[in-house]
């Protein structure tokens, strides 16, 4: 009687556990990471038979097929306050998936990835200059610390630094003027009409460029495209879950884990080993986007 009891007590406090918010929004920033990673595998597999552009073409495409029917019966998610600004969003958003691809195919997936890390600390940056929040010294010092990262990871000096990886900076630098338009757009647009229209607008406006480099995919090749589709929607929909139910500073650190599981499935499938110098400069890129997005929070203007 008192092993049943002790039973069903556990048990609901196992319940309870699977209820809780934060629990919740970890599953999901974790399984964020890991989509990602496996979504780095497939792009570097896609662009040794498909251009970039191609490859965003027919990523938005499969997208878009995926969720709009989603909405259908709620027809209200296709009314917007930002028609306009929707278009450029879905601008830079091609912009920046085309760049991260070049630097895909041509660099380590480790070093694309720790890169990409800098983008939280240009959002914070870009969040000071242009939306006018206050600054604050520590700020400052952390993304110091961040640009620091980046240097070791690119050991100037030491080699000849590829030019393909500047495109990874490129594709970080539109990540961060992404998210801070979308800073703008979430006070007036649901989470549901940013995700539509983004895909409503990049499709028609990735296949101008893509026609330049079409060529018909095979069966295996459009079954990735699809996988790669369904993961892009399912990340969107999964962190916009999660950033409702917990703060960005909780979230954000999770990405992190994109470098160790990206680096595996690299050493997996491409024989790829990551340099102590990629995985030092991440952690230190990490750790000051981690301290910023807490001091920023400390003081409320994020």
């Amino acid at each position: 009687m008192e092993y049943y009891i002790r039973f069903k007590s556990n048990q609901i406090r196992l319940m309870e556990l699977s209820k809780s918010p934060i629990l919740i929004a970890t599953i999901l920033a974790i399984s964020v990471s890991f989509l990602s990673a496996f979504d780095g595998i497939i792009v570097r597999i896609l662009t040794d038979e498909l251009h970039p552009f191609l490859i965003v073409f027919y990523r938005s495409l499969f997208g878009l097929i995926l969720i709009v029917p989603l909405f259908l019966k709620d027809r209200t998610v296709f009314i917007s306050k930002y028609k306009y600004l929707h278009f450029a969003r879905a601008f830079l958003k091609i912009c920046a998936l085309t760049s991260f691809f070049f630097a895909i195919k041509f660099v380590a997936l480790s070093d694309v990835t720790a890169i990409s890390f800098i983008t939280p600390i240009l959002i914070i940056l870009g969040s000071i200059l242009v939306l006018n929040e206050k600054p604050n010294r520590v700020i400052f010092l952390f993304a110091f610390l961040g640009f620091l990262g980046i240097v070791i990871i690119l050991k100037p000096g030491q080699n000849i630094i590829p030019l393909a990886i500047y495109w990874a900076f490129v594709g970080a630098i539109l990540s961060a003027c992404i998210q801070l338009i979308l800073k703008k757009m979430s006070s007036k647009d649901s989470s549901s009409t940013l995700i539509v229209w983004n895909l409503l607008c990049t499709v028609p406006l990735v296949f101008i460029p893509a026609c330049f480099f079409w060529v018909v995919p095979s069966f295996g090749l459009l079954l990735l495209l699809s996988i790669q589709g369904l993961i892009g929607v399912l990340n969107m929909i999964l962190m916009t879950k999660a950033m409702t139910l917990s703060d960005v500073s909780y979230i954000a650190p999770y990405d992190f884990l994109r470098l160790p599981i990206i680096s595996i499935l690299a050493f997996m499938f491409f024989d790829e080993t990551p340099e102590l110098s990629t995985l030092i400069g991440a952690f230190i890129i990490f750790m000051s986007s981690f301290l910023m997005f807490n001091s920023v929070k400390k003081n409320n203007f994020y």
